[in-house]
């Protein structure tokens, strides 16, 4: 009888209600994160683009960008408005004034993360004068140009523990986890999951439950609907 009891408990610890709201998540995503880890977001200009915005008097500045580039979050103010900036190598300013220095200029993105919209920035860097900015929101044709990338690091032998949807084997669609557990003998594993298999709860390596509702296809890419019955332990 005890462990008719003990099989009921746990069936009821790990089975949600079917109101329970599932997560979504693309391939590459992290499900969960926690412990001593360290995240960068980056902004991505994924192709060649020119931007044009008004500076100073009245004149027009044109911001090229060769190719793919990568820009660095440099400021955050107390709004959360954050700015990302473009290393002088990746961006060529140039102006519709022969009296101004475009190399006095630098460039970048504004992200307000309340409303999601972006806008170009344009900021002197001039020594000798006070620093200025002019700021210009995108187009909805220049959105499609921009991307975040998001890079997290752990140190060997921290309590980091991270686990990620790494999407699914074409031939077989199984899914796969992947999961990294800095302060074990091995940092790396990988868990399949057959298809046949869900919906269902799966045991994760180092512990926790996670659920897999399904795969759901949006434009050809196979997003995860997932939850934690129970997180893995720190």
């Amino acid at each position: 009888m005890r462990r008719i009891i003990l099989t009921l408990l746990l069936i009821f610890l790990y089975v949600p209600s079917p109101a329970a709201a599932f997560e979504k998540a693309a391939p590459m995503d992290f499900i969960f994160k926690g412990g001593e880890y360290r995240e960068r977001i980056t902004m991505v200009i994924e192709a060649p683009i020119t931007a044009r915005i008004e500076g100073p008097e009245g004149c027009h500045f044109y911001i090229d960008f060769a190719g793919r580039s990568e820009l660095q979050n440099t400021e955050t103010d107390d709004n959360g408005i954050e700015t990302y900036s473009a290393i002088p190598e990746a961006v060529f300013i140039r102006s519709d004034r022969d009296d101004l220095d475009p190399s006095t200029f630098s460039a970048g993105l504004i992200y307000e993360p309340v409303t999601s919209s972006l806008a170009w920035l344009l900021r002197s860097s001039d020594p000798g004068h006070p620093e200025e900015k002019w700021t210009k929101e995108l187009s909805e044709s220049e959105y499609k140009f921009i991307g975040f990338q998001t890079t997290i690091t752990a140190e060997v032998g921290t309590n980091a523990f991270l686990v990620q949807y790494a999407g699914t084997i074409p031939d077989t669609n199984e899914i796969v986890i992947e999961i990294t557990d800095a302060d074990a003998p091995d940092i790396l594993t990988r868990k399949l999951i057959y298809p046949t298999e869900i919906p269902g709860y799966f045991q994760m390596p180092g512990g926790g439950i996670l659920g897999i509702e399904k795969i759901e296809i949006e434009e050809g890419v196979p997003m995860l609907l997932y939850e934690w019955g129970k997180e893995p332990p720190l």
